[in-house]
């Protein structure tokens, strides 16, 4: 599916400006937007060599603005492939300036984050470009 280059570098784009993104020293970022109709929640974790840190993204003057973009992303993939996502994993490069976004449209625990699970589901989730 071809979302457009648009869409991938405006959320790339709004992920930098959040608050925990500006203020820490990271490598790797991997953050898993849970969707639904009229909300998003989000948390992730910040890479920084044998360091992981366990973040949530808000823009801190618009903490609105980045979950309003991923709804608008939502309707924009239902609009073209006639499904709405349930999860959506972002994740970058800070070095290389490489992002990567991939969809969950049928099981909405795929990436969830759950206390039981934390080492397994921060390592499972680290980016991988190679």
């Amino acid at each position: 599916m071809n979302i457009g280059d648009k869409n991938i570098f405006e959320l790339g784009e709004l992920v930098f400006s959040c608050k925990k993104v500006i203020e820490n020293e990271w490598d790797l970022l991997a953050v898993v937007y849970d969707a639904g109709e009229g909300y998003t929640a989000n948390s992730g974790f910040l890479y920084k060599k044998d360091k992981i840190r366990p973040i949530s993204l808000s823009i801190e003057n618009n903490p609105l603005l980045l979950d309003d973009k991923i709804l608008e992303f939502r309707q924009k993939i239902y609009e073209r492939c006639g499904q709405k996502f349930k999860q959506l994993l972002i994740q970058i490069e800070k070095e290389n300036g490489r992002i990567k976004i991939e969809f969950e449209f049928d099981d909405s625990s795929r990436w969830t984050i759950k206390p039981a699970k934390l080492k397994e589901i921060r390592e499972a989730l680290k980016p991988q470009f190679d």
